[in-house]
């Protein structure tokens, strides 16, 4: 669809939607909620017509003849509610907490006017229970987030119920996730997902739901996460900044991956086998099994000196010489890991006369240090926001706000094509592990700086929040947003050919560094050139969004809601995988689409006695755009097509093969979710609901060929349906000891019409592709359970503890076969119907955090300040199951065994200490972030292994529980238990029976399965091992085959971060 069609595409619905929202009740605001109450005299009596206004806003309400008022779209944060009324005092209420989406009750008993008495102070006290709330949610404040031992609101976010690391809600993926700041989604139209980088110092109230969302909110199944920000001060200007450091460290314990012991470098190092060779040297066994063959300095020589090049003619010591010069990467790191966060706001000047015109500026940048560098040393992200706020005239609000944000790093992906619902850019220590671990080329990987190449990735974002309060009852909103992901991947530099040192006359350049597509090699044999910086990416992807939403609070009883929403994507994706010297495998991924997303929906939100019922009903509209190619599974024209210049079968196809309009795809997603008062301290609710999302972008529009032939390799597919969640929660809340309350929480999710690739296969093999098709599920049940003390002068904390089993499967074969016999031997296999489905393992994980702090005037006043206030200690402590592996001898189980060994549960401590200072009216606090504290390891599997038989020589090697499943010595270990480094290596191997070894190792320690004993064969003779010696190997884990790059093993040592806080 071109860009012209597309705008009047988008105008025929804008129309619409405008007549709709001027003519009926929509939606109210999603990051505001309403103030409600009844207003009293001292005996009881209803006081109708009173004034109720929310002082730090323009809204208001008069109470009806039964004393009742409601005020509508009132923004999240903290107010004062003034009440009055002829003849009495009046009355102000003050901390009175509005959280998004919910009703804040606050009643008024008005005293009369008498001359010692014209106005009486109430401060407001947050309900034990929420019973307006029916689903499991939760508001964080600025000042929570800012007590805890985290910098971001990602991070604060994770630390829920229900939620893990990388915003993955109750076992589904950020993808599914609707990350909105003040009501407007931040997006990537591309994969999906969120953009999370918002400043801290603007942050007013955060608040998460993990289920039961009300029928406004499309394109999620798994969780809301809803940030208000500051709007600014019309009165006063305002300054919050912040900065934490930390010092310069390694990210790993143990030594670095070119310390002489290291993996990749001692065999072409040391003394002992450098020059003679690995088999030919001194080391035993149990060494030449830690490390790679290597034939030796001198056999290398020998083998340049005889060949026909004179060129190449160089000594061993100078090839070793030429060794250290090609691995003279640095992986030591010496710069700091950082983060600066600064907010400014205020009146804008002048702004008296333009409804209080008001700013909030915020900047946010972060620097991580690279677990080693690679093409760039760090990864880096920032973010910049502009918010302008005008009560243009009573009732009437506006803001306006934009936003612009940078992610810079070496990118994760050789084909161009990025992550769904993740960045496609390295950042933590695991991520870049995890590419160096049973792969080809780790050398190159790790010593040269451009296997993978740079990226950035811009986003920017405008929008504009108009909203009119018609009255204290009817409030209508409308809302533009429009978000844009910008891609930048490319090679570095080409590699400088000057020559910049000799070794023995022979001239070498700054290889491995510097970006070489043609063949180049180590004198070891490490690849440095051919296959490097193969991304490109220079993709755009922009999203529109219109939204018009209206309330009108009906009776006192009901609130009606309904609303249009229409969203237009205009996406143009350009990614390719590029090898200039093996252009075989070269593809392209380009198309420029314009998806239309709209939707309709009504609410009703019922109160009676304390019972709320939210009702809802979302209508959801979406059609892919363009066209689509009508074909036969197997259609021979898929064999091969000419490509275009620009390397896409685009072209031949539309000539070749029939085309249709991609189809409309309506669905109806009912949301039902009630909350009832079991006592005036408890509460029941109950959620059901269908909740859909697009799906990532490449299984709309991917067409992919061989570079080589025109061989169609891959086919999206936009006419399949939307994958779909159907949910259910039942939970219940308590609140005991004035502060203190309880959730637990059950939930259910169905998951279903999940796209996956299915690989088909023509009869003579000309026709071989994968096509996106929606035959994936999953089904996921978990229980959560809350504990939290909220209120507290000097103890605050929570605990929360998430059990959850997830199952996921696929309908029919992941190969489909024109050949009906190979096709039917397929769908008769046991080994296949098994893997189609897997096995749950509960992997249950809990969070608890105390917080400990003294009230800023604690203690005695010495000089105006106080020592003993501003104090405080925020302890967070995390655990999670390690789950379950299969295990069987030399890495197979046998059929139908699965789960069978554990590994190890991971916990950590984090700490923040903090210090306040009040000076002149002004706060600075000093803190700490120490995050695992205790400096304890976790071993990240199976990162450290070069292949799979270095993870089988790890898991053979340890002590499992007795079991037929594997020939394993028994004992009590665990996946994840480890060697210490400063225990050497004494091999310890299970046999059967002794004379089952042809030529047993003098070094090993054996043990006789048939005797259960440990011998050892010394002087051609069998014997018994030294008990002594078999204690102190069982008991320091010495006979653990540790993964051979042992820097990668564990990367989770002690960080701490040190900061200042000053706020004006």
């Amino acid at each position: 669809m071109s860009l012209a069609t597309a705008h009047r595409a988008l105008r025929v619905p804008l129309l619409v939607l405008l007549a709709v929202w001027l003519g009926s009740p929509l939606a109210a605001a999603q990051a505001a909620g309403k103030i409600s109450g009844r207003v009293v005299d001292g005996d009881g009596q209803p006081v109708p017509g009173a004034s109720v206004l929310v002082l730090e806003t323009t809204r208001g309400a008069t109470t009806d003849v039964d004393g009742y008022y409601t005020i509508l779209n009132v923004q999240a944060g903290t107010y004062t509610v003034q009440f009055s009324f002829i003849g009495f005092a009046t009355q102000r209420t003050e901390g009175v907490d509005v959280n998004i989406d919910q009703t804040t009750t606050v009643d008024a008993t008005l005293q009369p006017e008498t001359a010692e008495i014209d106005e009486v102070v109430v401060r407001a006290v947050r309900p034990p229970v929420e019973v307006d709330v029916s689903n499991s949610r939760a508001n964080i404040g600025s000042e929570e987030i800012e007590s805890l031992p985290v910098a971001s609101v990602e991070s604060a976010v994770e630390l829920q119920a229900g939620v893990q690391d990388g915003l993955a809600i109750r076992g589904s993926g950020a993808d599914e996730v609707a990350f909105q700041v003040n009501g407007l989604t931040l997006r990537d139209g591309r994969n999906n997902a969120p953009f999370t980088n918002i400043s801290l110092s603007s942050i007013e109230e955060v608040q998460i739901q993990t289920g039961g969302f009300n029928a406004e909110y499309g394109n999620v199944r798994s969780g809301v996460v809803n940030v208000v920000t500051k709007e600014g001060d019309p009165r006063r200007y305002e300054v919050d900044a912040r900065t934490r450091i930390s010092p310069p460290a390694q990210k790993n314990f143990g030594m670095a991956a070119n310390d002489p012991m290291a993996y990749w470098v001692r065999p072409f190092t040391d003394p002992d086998v450098a020059f003679v060779g690995t088999e030919a040297g001194d080391w035993d066994a149990a060494t030449r099994s830690q490390y790679p063959t290597f034939e030796g300095w001198n056999s290398v020589s020998a083998g340049l000196l005889s060949d026909a090049n004179p060129a190449n003619d160089m000594t061993p010591q100078a090839l070793q010489d030429a060794f250290l010069w090609q691995h003279r990467k640095s992986f030591e790191i010496t710069e700091p890991d950082y983060e600066v966060d600064l907010g400014f706001g205020g009146p804008v000047p002048g702004g008296q006369r333009l409804g209080n015109l008001r700013f909030y500026g915020s900047f946010r940048r972060e620097e991580d240090m690279y677990l080693f560098p690679l093409h760039t040393d760090r990864y880096a992200e920032q973010s910049g926001h502009l918010k302008l706020t005008s009560d243009v005239a009573p009732g009437m609000k506006l803001s306006v706000e934009g936003r612009i944000g940078t992610q810079d790093g070496t990118a994760s992906t050789r084909t161009g094509a990025v992550a769904t619902g993740y960045s496609s850019i390295f950042r933590s220590p695991e991520g870049i592990a995890s590419n160096l671990t049973a792969v080809s080329y780790i050398d190159s990987r790790t010593f040269s700086g451009d296997y993978w190449g740079p990226t950035q990735t811009t986003y920017d974002q405008v929008g504009f929040n108009f909203s009119h309060a018609l009255s204290a009852t009817s409030v209508y909103q409308v809302r533009f947003n429009r978000f844009e992901s910008r891609y930048d991947t490319n090679p570095g530099a080409l590699r400088d050919s000057t020559i910049l040192v000799e070794f023995g006359g022979v001239g070498f350049t700054e290889a491995p560094f510097g970006w070489q597509p043609f063949p180049s090699e180590g004198v070891d044999g490490m690849r440095m050139g051919v296959g490097m910086s193969n991304a490109r990416d220079s993709s755009r992807v922009t999203v529109y969004n219109v939204q018009a939403d209206y309330t009108n609070q009906l009776t006192r009883f009901a609130e009606v809601k309904t609303g249009l929403e229409y969203n237009l994507t205009r996406s143009r994706v350009n990614y390719a995988s590029v090898d200039l010297y093996l252009p075989s495998s070269n593809a392209r991924t380009l198309w420029d689409e314009t998806p239309i997303r709209a939707a309709g929906y009504a609410q009703t939100k019922l109160e009676l006695d304390g019972m709320i019922a939210n009702l809802g009903l979302r209508l959801d509209y979406f059609t892919a755009g363009g066209n689509w190619y009508d074909y036969n599974l197997f259609d021979p024209v898929l064999a091969g097509v000419p490509l275009s210049e620009d390397g896409t079968p685009d072209a031949a196809l539309d000539t070749l093969l029939a085309t249709s309009p991609a189809r409309s795809i309506v669905t109806l997603s009912p949301r039902l979710g009630v909350s009832f008062p079991v006592t005036r301290l408890s509460k029941l609710y109950f959620n059901y609901g269908h909740f859909r999302s697009l799906p990532d972008s490449d299984r709309l529009y991917v067409i992919r060929a061989f570079s080589v032939g025109g061989q169609i390799s891959q086919l999206a597919d936009p006419n399949n349906p939307l994958p779909r969640t159907i949910a259910y929660e039942l939970g219940y809340e308590q609140s005991f000891g004035g502060s203190y309350s309880a959730r637990i929480a059950g939930y259910y999710k169905d998951v279903a019409l999940e796209p996956r690739l299915v690989e088909y296969h023509s009869r003579d093999g000309t026709v071989n592709y994968n096509r996106s098709e929606p035959n994936s599920y999953a089904d996921i049940r978990g229980v959560e359970v809350t504990l939290q003390k909220t209120r507290g002068q000097f103890v605050r904390g929570f605990v929360n503890y998430t059990y959850d089993v997830r199952q996921t499967g696929y309908f029919g074969f992941l190969d489909i076969y024109e050949n009906s016999t190979t096709q039917r031997e397929q769908e008769e296999s046991d080994a296949l119907r098994r893997s189609a489905s897997s096995r749950p393992v509960p992997r249950p994980f809990a969070r608890a955090n105390l917080d400990l702090f003294t009230p800023d005037d604690f203690g005695p006043s010495v000089g105006g300040l106080f020592p003993l206030g501003g104090w405080r200690t925020s302890l967070l402590a995390r655990w999670q199951d390690g789950g379950r592996y299969t295990w069987g001898d030399n890495g197979v189980a046998a059929p139908g065994v699965a789960n069978n060994v554990a590994i190890r549960d991971r916990w950590s401590f984090d700490l923040r200490f903090q210090r306040a200072f009040q000076v002149a009216g002004r706060e600075v606090s000093f803190f700490a972030d120490v995050y695992n504290a205790l400096n304890r390891r976790e071993m990240a599997l199976f990162y450290g292994s070069v292949d799979g038989n270095d993870r089988n020589a790890y898991l053979a090697s340890l002590h499992f529980p007795e079991s037929p499943d594997y020939s394993n010595i028994p004992g009590d270990d665990v996946v994840g238990t480890y060697r210490p480094d400063d225990v050497a290596y004494q091999p310890m191997v299970p046999v059967q029976t002794r004379g089952s070894l042809s030529s047993p190792d003098p070094g090993t320690i054996y043990y006789e399965r048939d005797t259960q004993s440990y011998l050892v064969y010394r002087d051609g003779a069998w014997g018994p091992a030294d008990a002594a010696r078999v204690d102190e190997v069982l008991e320091t884990k010495a006979y653990i085959d540790m993964p051979n790059q042992s820097y990668l093993n564990f990367l989770n040592p002690r960080d701490i971060f040190f900061g200042i806080r000053v706020s004006l």
